[in-house]
């Protein structure tokens, strides 16, 4: 009898354990069926994800699978919503390992927090860490970033960029550190060995002239003018290099013919260099290559043009010395030429040359015919040569220039 009892002790158990079990699985944030992550590192993630619902009330999901299970990744997306939440605002991010691909599925989300420039802020955070932790922890703090930011707040990446807010709302600019690389390509458009050549060219760059000059790509501005994305992207996303921040940044939108979008934004020292000619002329240079779909010789053109520009001219000694060295010997030449011509003799009167008597006035009248008068505003003197002064959403003061295409 006690083996019974003990053995109907031992089922009940067993069944308990499999429906918390369950319940645990359909409450589930992050599902990891290949064991990327550790025991330790899920509980952790599954508890940040549960703090964000509480808070929010989105249940923010995430799948790593090598196999959608002859569904497609959309497909799976969506299934995975119904499976693993009841929460009306969510949203379900997909990372297939074996296509190499990301997608997601966006349940409610009435107040349109979750654009595709907030999506793809997402994605990037996730994909620009090493460790499947780290990056969805990122992916973790870009949700809850946009889901604290108020509704007139839309930021590209984990910040806080003011865009259509009330006069009566100040925000003041927090200096953020970059976490992001100086390429950063959302609309997955530049092959990954070359996004890894263009990085490490410009971190060179930084390195060498003490200059950040970034590269971003983006499918959707999210509401934004390209100008108010690339200063709000620059500033809150901690770009430029040293104390004043000095750098320069393009952001490009693929399209149609027509619907193409580039802005080139500068602060700091960036603007110094970069003016408006400059600007203007590396985006009539990377035009074509960027209608050809050319990417890598377009963002290389790009980093071409940046490092002319910031290669140190000839120094005003040396411009001196070599004026000197070209008057010297102009005077030198003249000088031998002159001695040699022995049959020329310098002459101080005109009449030397006239014979006496060929040459009589009779008359002389002035006659008015018309006058025209041309009159135009005077310019004023600029050295910058650059009128695209502006303040940007943080605050700050950026130059830029841009096309559509």
């Amino acid at each position: 009898m006690t083996k019974k009892i003990f053995a109907i002790f031992i089922a009940v158990t067993v069944c308990l354990s499999m429906a918390l079990s369950a319940s645990a699985y359909t409450s589930q944030y992050v599902y990891d069926p290949e064991y990327n992550l550790s025991d330790s590192e899920l509980y952790e993630l599954n508890n940040y994800a549960a703090g964000i619902e509480n808070k929010s009330g989105y249940a923010l999901i995430f799948c790593i699978i090598s196999d959608n299970g002859g569904m497609t990744n959309e497909e799976y997306a969506e299934e995975a919503y119904y499976s693993y939440t009841d929460s009306k605002d969510a949203v379900v991010f997909v990372h297939n390992e074996t296509e190499k691909v990301y997608n997601y599925y966006i349940a409610g989300d009435e107040k349109g927090i979750f654009s595709e420039a907030v999506i793809n802020a997402m994605k990037t955070a996730y994909d620009t860490n090493e460790s499947y932790y780290g990056g969805i922890m990122g992916f973790y703090a870009a949700a809850e970033t946009a889901l604290e930011a108020p509704a007139y707040n839309t930021a590209p990446i984990g910040g806080n960029a003011v865009t259509n807010a009330p006069d009566s709302y100040v925000t003041e600019f927090e200096k953020v550190e970059r976490t992001l690389p100086l390429v950063v390509d959302q609309a997955n458009i530049i092959p990954d060995d070359v996004e890894a050549a263009l990085i490490a060219r410009c971190d060179t760059i930084a390195e060498e002239y003490k200059m950040e000059v970034a590269i971003v790509t983006a499918s959707d501005f999210g509401g934004l003018t390209a100008e108010a994305y690339a200063d709000d992207f620059y500033d809150f996303n901690g770009y430029g290099y040293g104390e004043n921040d000095d750098g320069m940044l393009v952001v490009y939108k693929p399209g149609e013919e027509g619907e193409r979008e580039i802005w080139i934004t500068t602060h700091g020292n960036g603007s110094t260099f970069f003016f408006q000619g400059i600007r203007e002329g590396i985006i009539a240079d990377m035009k074509d290559y960027l209608i050809a779909e050319d990417y890598e010789k377009a963002f290389n053109m790009y980093l071409d043009r940046a490092e002319e520009q910031l290669k140190p001219g000839t120094p005003v000694i040396w411009l001196f010395v070599l004026a000197l060295v070209g008057a010297v010997v102009g005077l030198l030449i003249t000088g031998s030429m002159t001695a040699k011509n022995k049959s020329v003799i310098a002459q101080n009167q005109a009449k030397v040359y006239t014979r006496q008597g060929s040459m009589m006035v009779t008359g002389a009248q002035d006659v008015y015919a018309y006058s025209f008068v041309d009159t135009r505003p005077k310019q004023t003197s600029d050295n910058s040569n650059d009128d695209s002064t502006h303040t940007s959403s943080s605050g700050r003061t950026h130059n830029g220039s841009g096309a559509k295409f």
